[in-house]
């Protein structure tokens, strides 16, 4: 039976909020990892389409571009959505339109069919991150969120480091990917079995009060929370870079196999899972601005070796490193853009989804023209502009916070 609480769930005092999670917090941190198993099998899995069709890069490319126009969408529709409907209502579509567009993906013959169907999906995903977020931001306050929102994260990179060795072992005894892929339907309808029995029916929860005021008022944002969603989108761009064009890169620069290639995203995925699971004690101690600004030069560093890496086991041990660093970026960067932002906290989360969304359509996709001109190595030059672009945000915007 669905919980039927009197009053929605409310943010407490963050010095008083028991470390331990409820109920809801658990369920929120449900979509994280359903995404996260979606999105970290998606995308070598689109590099394995690009292969089988004979796509260029570019048009490969275009996959992320796509899923990029659904993470704007769903940013631009949740501010009203979650008030209009509930967080229940806008959780139960988002899995509902995770697993139609990832069917239609799977047996589509149509590259732009296929394309769509990825909007779609993409919607979805992002209105399930935004609502979880934001319901996480709303019941443990701003400041008590950022622990919450860096382990909600590193639970969706645990389900994202099983999901393409998922797919590298289809590929490896040939099920194929989308045999891997489709696994994520049923997985949406669980979700949403859970969310129906763990979320309460009312609209999205208020807060008490403050910076964050529910879903009520106008959003204001000042220089240091500017600075705070250039961090963000710098922390994102380098994920999602390295996200859908690793397996390129072995491939070009090593001669790793398709399987190996496809599998080797795990590394990233599980560098990410282990600072996101394990910065939690850091960051209630030094708080999130030292830990972001110390990731990105952690990222630097593991982009560093896999870029120069000659054989397989080497870049593997780069995507490891730099998903130590890349882990903390987008969780701990969007708590501190939340902090900054004074509005309500829904639309404060849509702002953060349109401006990934922009980076995840606008990165892939150019990287992919650039590795048409110049090669998939060469490209992933752009990388190291991001972690300098991060580190000069996060640094300024902590100073123009303080």
């Amino acid at each position: 039976m669905p919980l039927d609480h009197p009053t929605p769930p409310r943010p407490q005092d963050d010095a008083a909020r028991p470390r331990g999670a409820d109920t809801f917090t658990w369920s929120m941190f449900a979509t994280y990892a359903l995404w996260g198993w979606v999105l970290y099998m998606f995308g070598p899995a689109s590099q394995l389409l690009g292969t089988e069709r004979g796509l260029t890069d570019t048009l490969t490319g275009l996959h992320g571009t796509a899923m990029a126009v659904g993470t704007v969408i769903a940013g631009l529709v949740m501010p009203r959505l979650v008030p209009a409907v509930g967080r229940r209502r806008t959780l139960l579509l988002s899995a509902a339109l995770i697993a139609v567009g990832l069917s239609v993906f799977v047996v589509s013959p149509s590259f732009v069919l296929g394309l769509a169907a990825v909007v779609v999906m993409s919607v979805g995903g992002s209105l399930a991150l935004g609502a979880g977020t934001a319901g996480l931001v709303l019941h443990l306050g701003p400041r008590g969120a950022a622990t919450a929102l860096a382990t909600g994260n590193g639970l969706g990179t645990v389900a994202g480091v099983v999901g393409p060795l998922a797919l590298g072992a289809a590929v490896g005894i040939g099920f194929g990917w989308r045999a891997a892929l489709v696994t994520s339907v049923p997985l949406a309808a669980a979700a949403a079995v859970l969310w129906s029995r763990t979320v309460p029916r009312e609209p999205a929860p208020r807060g008490a009060g403050g910076r964050h005021d529910g879903a009520h008022g106008r959003l204001a944002l000042g220089a240091d929370a500017w600075l705070m969603l250039l961090a963000t989108v710098s922390g994102t761009a380098i994920e999602f870079a390295t996200t859908f064009w690793a397996a390129s890169l072995l491939r070009e620069s090593t001669g790793a196999s398709a399987g190996v290639a496809a599998g080797s995203t795990a590394g990233l995925v599980a560098g990410m899972a282990v600072s996101r699971l394990t910065s939690g004690p850091a960051t209630r101690r030094w708080g999130a601005a030292p830990l972001v600004a110390v990731a990105f030069g952690v990222a630097g560093i593991g982009w560093a070796v896999l870029w120069t890496a000659g054989t397989p086991v080497v870049a593997i041990a780069g995507l490891v490193v730099c998903g130590l660093g890349v882990g903390l970026l987008f969780p701990l960067g969007s708590a501190l853009f939340l902090a900054a932002a004074r509005g309500p906290a829904d639309s404060a989360a849509s702002v953060v989804t349109v401006a990934a969304g922009v980076a995840i359509g606008v990165v892939p996709f150019a990287l992919g023209a650039l590795a048409d001109l110049v090669g998939v190595h060469a490209a992933f030059l752009v990388v190291p502009g991001f972690v300098v672009a991060g580190l000069a945000g996060v640094l300024l915007g902590a100073r123009r916070a303080s």
